[in-house]
């Protein structure tokens, strides 16, 4: 499904953020990225995006390379950010149809996926206003509908449960899980242990632009709090030798 390897990358060339940063995604798991703030979380994920140049190492999506087939790459995924570069002056309506166009989705097949979503979030009446006058919340609620219009292999979301309301984050949470029925996959970076627990299959802990530890929940209970593992993780410290981890 998703491969990255030996991922390096600096916004300053003396301050390194990611630092031969490898793992992969399996055909239809669920993954959680954990970290503190400015560990590379999101640098991670606009790179998978191809929203960042790669400066070094490698990104596979299926088997198209991102930077040797980017169109094919870019057609198989997409991405909900927890900051909404929306069009604000679009309505809500322009804006579903504009992703659509994006990723020439046919209007039967786009109808097909927006009017499910539309109505499972209660969003119908909005549609027609400015993207502008619309609340954080709601605008999310637009952005997660948005990204699913072409069906993604890979579905990334960085903190997507930002601003939503108890219903929304329990109709998301219903929607990651139902992307493995048709063994499509989700990596989302999240500060919610809480959500990495009940969603994945396998959780990733960065630190220092790498990867700390990677957690295996599926069919594998954790014989320790995950709160306890992620803080033992990103403080250093020695892991109890019988937790779940790999």
């Amino acid at each position: 499904m998703l491969q990255v390897s030996d991922l390096s990358f600096h916004y300053d060339p003396h301050i390194p953020i990611l630092n031969n940063l490898s793992f992969y995604i399996s055909e239809g798991e669920i993954v959680g990225l954990l970290g503190k703030n400015g560990v590379g979380k999101t640098t991670t994920l606009k790179l998978i995006l191809g929203l960042l140049p790669i400066e070094k190492g490698t990104i596979t999506l299926e088997n198209y390379i991102l930077d040797t087939h980017p169109f094919q790459y870019k057609k198989i995924i997409n991405y909900v950010s927890d900051h909404h570069d929306l069009y604000n002056n679009l309505t809500g309506n322009e804006y579903l149809n504009f992703i659509a166009d994006m990723y020439e989705v046919p209007a039967t097949i786009r109808k097909q996926i927006y009017i499910p979503l539309i109505n499972e979030f209660q969003v119908e009446k909005y549609l027609g206003q400015p993207m502008k006058k619309l609340s954080h919340g709601t605008k999310q609620k637009i952005a997660i509908i948005s990204s699913l219009v072409n069906d993604p292999i890979l579905w990334v979301l960085d903190e997507p449960m930002t601003g939503l309301d108890v219903e929304a984050v329990q109709i998301l949470k219903k929607i990651i899980k139902s992307r493995t029925n048709s063994k499509k996959s989700v990596l989302f970076s999240t500060h919610i242990l809480e959500m990495c627990e009940s969603l994945c299959d396998r959780i990733i802990i960065m630190q220092s632009g790498t990867i700390k530890k990677a957690i295996t929940f599926k069919d594998n209970p954790l014989e320790i709090p995950l709160e306890r593992i992620y803080s033992e993780v990103i403080n250093d410290d020695a892991l109890d030798k019988n937790s779940s981890t790999e």
